[in-house]
Order: C-alpha cells, then structure tokens, then sequence
C-alpha cells in the first residue's frame, strides 16, 4: 500500500537531541535526581554503623 509506505517512523525528541545533557521534562524526568521514596529494606548501612557502634 502506497499511503502506508510513504509515511515517516516516528521520531522522539530524544532522538533528535544531539547534545550531552538534557532534562526531558515532558516525559516525566526529574531533574534533581533519583527520588528516594522507600527506605532500603535491608538496612545495610543502618546495620553496618550498628556493627561498628556495638563491635
């Protein structure tokens, strides 16, 4: 089919970014980094400082 061949792939913004670094907001990027909602569930550093306080 004709109509079908001649249409253009979709292309996303960030595939026509060419720089380094870029802050996406419409694709719900944070720019202020990972947001560290849920504690770690193994405590490992909790239990690391423990270890170090009770030897």
């Amino acid at each position: 089919r004709p109509n079908i061949l001649a249409l253009k792939p979709y292309s996303s913004a960030r595939d026509e970014f060419s720089g380094n670094e870029g802050i996406f907001l419409d694709a719900n990027e944070n720019p202020y980094g990972t947001l560290n909602r849920y504690p770690d569930p193994h405590q490992k550093a909790l239990k690391t400082k423990l270890s170090e306080v009770k030897n």
